[in-house]
């Protein structure tokens, strides 16, 4: 039997549709010296090549994959032939020859269709269930896994708990995958992108994909215009940052005028008409038709004069932030230290405080980069013992350095820790932190910290 609405069509579903078992590592990012297993299930589709294609969402940390077809019980090992967080798009390879027999490859859609009623195909209890989906709008958006600006498709549907790489058809073709859902919407990861990323991977040396690493405001004021000697014609953004994510600060200005990216006119909202899909974002150009490190021609107005450069597209990179966005496959770094347990500040520590998170942090992570500096360390709680007496109410503590070292990442706080100051580690925070300073013991520092490891059953002091 088969759920929701029918509908006559060549297209088996149960032919190409398969489920994705995923058990990995979790972590806690409070507590990052606890790891737990975690199961997750999820919808993958059967593409040219005999692969399995799915959303990277849920595979971080994996080191099992199953996959079932047809609804039956049997599993099939799946192996991960790569994996693109940024995109947030995966490819399986299933080995086992039998998985293949009877199985039906679909093609990924070329164009994606702006208006009408498409279906959404999932396994559910070992049945094919379908839903229409009417389309809403294309869009330019932000991928669920990274920063990066991509063309997106939202649509309406009655499925509910959807966001698990649900597969859109329309006929027989893929129309792409779902990588989120709220209210009734599905954000879905269009074909014609997922198909530029899997030619990508193919290439022995896969550059990535590239992110505009600027912001603007828009150009609607007449004086702000007027102030730069530009006559208002409806067209062009005020560059206003460069560099925030210390991506690339190559070409552009603060100041500048963006009228034009490779060949496409910006109105003063920052949109372009794409000849296939209208009016878009800007920032989907840096995903539309090229990779990292290939220059885009800008047009631009600069002191009263117009110009013309090459902004060379920098290839996002997480790692390269003040405070990294998001970390994948990689078990949370710390540092114990006496019972002060030191994290990196990143996105997903700051997620994992939730509501808790000082306001202070959420100004870290706003603010313009420090310049000198690679990242920042926190002191992010206490394990109270005899040695720490005074210091266990500390929490959330930015550093500044240690023993008069400036501290970046928990290798430099392991460096200072060797330096002590007259028998003594001088911990110094940032001006703004509501604590300055506090000192610890080396002589007892060592037996201090084994001591607390036993206590409060943690089975080591480091993961770095």
């Amino acid at each position: 039997m088969v759920l929701g609405l029918l509908r006559a069509s060549a297209f088996d579903p149960a032919a190409s549709l398969v489920e994705i078992e995923i058990t990995k590592q979790s972590y806690d990012y409070t507590q990052p010296w606890v790891i737990r297993n975690q199961q997750t299930r999820k919808n993958g589709i059967v593409i040219d090549g005999k692969q399995v294609l799915t959303t990277a969402d849920g595979l971080s940390g994996h080191y099992l994959c199953r996959v079932k077809k047809g609804g039956v019980s049997r599993h099939y090992t799946a192996q991960l032939k790569w994996i693109d967080y940024y995109a947030n798009v995966a490819l399986f390879d299933v080995e086992a020859a039998d998985f293949h027999v009877g199985m039906q490859a679909v093609p990924l859609a070329t164009e994606i269709p702006q208006s009408g009623t498409l279906q959404v195909y999932r396994w559910r209890s070992g049945r094919i269930e379908e839903r229409a989906a009417e389309i809403i709008r294309l869009y330019s958006g932000s991928s669920k896994m990274s920063y990066l600006q991509h063309l997106a498709l939202s649509v309406s549907s009655e499925i509910e708990s959807a966001g698990w790489s649900e597969i859109v058809c329309n006929d027989d073709q893929l129309i792409g995958l779902t990588a989120s859902a709220s209210a009734g919407k599905l954000v879905v990861l269009p074909a014609p992108f997922i198909a530029d990323v899997i030619e990508r991977h193919a290439q022995s040396d896969d550059p990535g994909l590239g992110y505009f690493d600027f912001s603007y405001m828009p150009g609607k004021n007449p004086a702000l215009l007027a102030s730069k000697d530009f006559e208002p014609r409806d067209v062009g953004v005020v560059i206003t940052d460069i560099g925030r994510r210390r991506l690339a600060n190559n070409t552009l200005k603060v100041g500048d005028i963006l009228l034009e990216v490779d060949g496409y006119t910006i109105d003063s909202e920052g949109k372009y008409i794409d000849p296939t899909y209208g009016r878009l974002s800007l920032h989907s150009l840096a995903t539309r038709a090229h990779a990292a490190g290939e220059p885009i021609s800008m047009r631009l107005w600069r002191e009263g004069a117009e110009c013309s450069v090459d902004y060379i597209l920098p290839r996002a990179d997480f790692d390269k932030s003040l405070i990294p966005e998001q970390r994948y496959d990689a078990a949370p770094n710390y540092l114990i230290v006496g019972g002060l347990v030191f994290q990196p500040l990143s996105g997903p520590y700051l997620n994992a405080l939730g509501s808790n998170k000082p306001v202070l942090l959420d100004y870290y992570a706003a603010r313009p980069p420090l310049a000198d500096r690679d990242g920042l360390v926190i002191l992010s709680r206490v394990l109270p013992d005899d040695y720490n007496r005074g210091y266990e109410e500390l929490r959330f503590q930015l550093l500044d350095t240690i023993n008069g070292q400036t501290i970046h990442d928990l290798e430099s706080v392991e460096r200072a820790l060797q330096q002590p100051v007259d028998g003594f580690h001088r911990l110094h925070f940032m001006h703004d932190e509501n604590v300055r300073h506090l000192i610890l013991d080396t002589a007892t520092l060592e037996p201090a910290t084994q001591r607390i490891l036993e206590h409060y059953r943690i089975p080591s002091d480091r993961s770095l």
